[in-house]
């Protein structure tokens, strides 16, 4: 069946041409066709002659950048329309000058116009190249539609993506992203670079004993100094949690890696105000250089991150470049770790006592709770090898409450007059519950408070040292002995002592 328009019966005929002037006099004007696409915002036109120089913009869009067509008919195309930033929202793209100067086709080319009212219009550009009849370049035609509401929606999501919302830094993803160009293009150049990964010692210590709030508030101080320590030689962002990196350009000269390193330590350890609170961490820095430790960004991480591990486990508080040694090391700690969960499931950590004599008397006033173990393949391990793989892990706590109360239980079968010293780190002491923990090992065996004697390091004082005044407190109410062992070798302070909380001063 066809359809078709059917003429009445009652409408006289026309003529053909009679028909065709009433065609072209109920069309509309393309002018004026032009002007009303214009008012209802679908689109806005230009023109450019032969030398790229605007012959002509859309009174519409005039309005939109506030100048007069005087004043900008005439001028270089690329002088009125300005390259998207390449942090942008838009896709990467030509810029507008090579495309001109191509005489290639503009398809959704993102541009940016300054107005008259210091403001900045995003506009998508299309346009093709004109041509005379000989095949000779007239000049652009093309069109402009203003996208700056959805341009700074997308600018922002992008944004969202690339930088880290808690402290502006560049965020993993646009870490990871730089990292990889910056090699890229330096391995064509033939350039160095060098990476640093940051962890913050004792920042989950804080975290824990003054609030996720407070732990958000230091992540922040920290970010600004780096910031400003950094601003003129790298590019600083945080991985997430107490993570942090730096890209360093044009950087392979290890001394002078090493001063700034240094500093970044120095300057991270300097105590914060939080909320009225002070507060003390430190920093541990790993250093990979390229081409020499790797050549694409996830060898050069893992040889930064292998340099931060041995400055964590030598003691924190210092950095560590990156050698082929640390890579054997690395894998050796790891199975260490593993065959030191297993060690501990099956109960082969065992105390030896070390006695402590008077040498007045000759008398024994207290027995070293020391932590011995013995592996059948690889014999006797040497408490400093597998202590810093446990701090590294949570697995130093179960091990510190297992010492504990084996240590109350043997000082039970001693003399009264005869205590037990019990080494506590500080991620055991930091936890919440130590001193019910404490107290448990007590009660289970019938020892007296006065007997237990608990050797704490100076690094508990990193953190919130309100915090930690407070379990000091807690214990000495429970009656137990506290020892500081190890003074003068971490952050000393002599201001520990004003407190009055210790029993025993053990210098190094």
């Amino acid at each position: 069946m066809a359809f078709g328009f059917r003429r009445s019966a009652r409408e006289p005929a026309r003529s053909a041409p009679e028909a065709l002037d009433s065609v072209q006099s109920a069309r509309p004007d393309r002018a004026i066709v032009l002007g009303e696409v214009e008012e209802l915002g679908i689109g806005m036109f230009w023109a450019t002659d032969a030398d790229d120089r605007l012959t002509f913009l859309s009174q519409r869009a005039l309005v939109d950048i506030g100048e007069e067509s005087e004043t900008l008919i005439g001028t270089p195309l690329t002088r009125v329309f300005l390259d998207a930033d390449e942090d942008g929202a838009g896709p990467s793209q030509r810029s507008l000058a090579f495309k001109l100067k191509a005489r290639s086709k503009l398809d959704e080319q993102i541009v940016a116009v300054p107005t008259g009212r210091g403001a900045t219009r995003w506009w998508r550009l299309n346009g093709r190249a004109l041509l005379d009849a000989s095949g000779d370049f007239q000049g652009y035609r093309g069109s402009a539609v203003d996208i700056s509401a959805q341009y700074a929606y997308e600018t922002q999501v992008a944004r969202q993506s690339q930088v880290d919302e808690l402290t502006g830094l560049a965020n993993r993803r646009k870490l990871g992203e730089r990292l990889s160009a910056m090699l890229a293009a330096f391995r064509a150049s033939r350039r160095s670079c060098a990476l640093m990964m940051l962890d913050l010692d004792r920042f989950k210590q804080v975290n824990d004993t003054m609030g996720h709030p407070a732990g958000d508030e230091l992540l922040k101080q920290v970010a600004q100094r780096l910031t400003s320590l950094l601003k003129d030689v790298g590019e600083v962002g945080r991985l997430g949690g107490d993570e942090f990196q730096v890209l360093l350009p044009d950087l392979d000269d290890r001394g002078r890696l090493g001063e700034l390193a240094n500093r970044i330590v120095q300057s991270l350890s300097q105590p914060y105000q939080i909320n009225g609170r002070r507060a003390i961490i430190g920093t541990s820095v790993g250093i990979a250089i390229a081409p020499y430790d790797g050549l694409e960004a996830d060898e050069l991480t893992r040889a930064a991150d292998m340099a931060l591990y041995s400055a964590k486990e030598t003691r924190g508080g210092t950095f560590c470049f990156f050698t082929s040694e640390l890579s054997d090391a690395a894998s050796k700690t790891a199975m260490l770790g593993d065959k030191l969960r297993d060690a501990v499931d099956r109960d082969e950590l065992k105390l030896a006592y070390q006695p402590l004599v008077d040498p007045k008397t000759n008398e024994v006033k207290c027995f070293e709770a020391l932590l011995r173990w013995h592996d059948e393949e690889a014999g006797d391990i040497s408490p400093a090898q597998f202590i810093p793989v446990a701090e590294n892990d949570d697995l130093i706590i179960r091990i510190g409450e297992i010492a504990l109360k084996q240590a109350c239980m043997a000082a039970l079968a001693w003399p009264e007059t005869i205590r037990v010293a019990v080494n506590v780190s500080a991620k055991q002491f930091i936890r919440p519950g130590f001193r019910k923990a404490v107290a448990a090992a007590l009660q289970s065996s019938g020892l007296a408070p006065g007997r237990l004697e608990l050797e704490i390091t100076e690094s508990v004082f990193v953190g919130d040292l309100e915090t930690v005044d407070a379990i000091f407190r807690d214990l000495k109410k429970l009656g137990v002995r506290l020892s500081l062992d190890d003074f003068g070798t971490g952050y000393s302070s002599l201001g520990y002592l004003k407190h009055g909380h210790f029993d025993k001063i053990k210098i190094d």
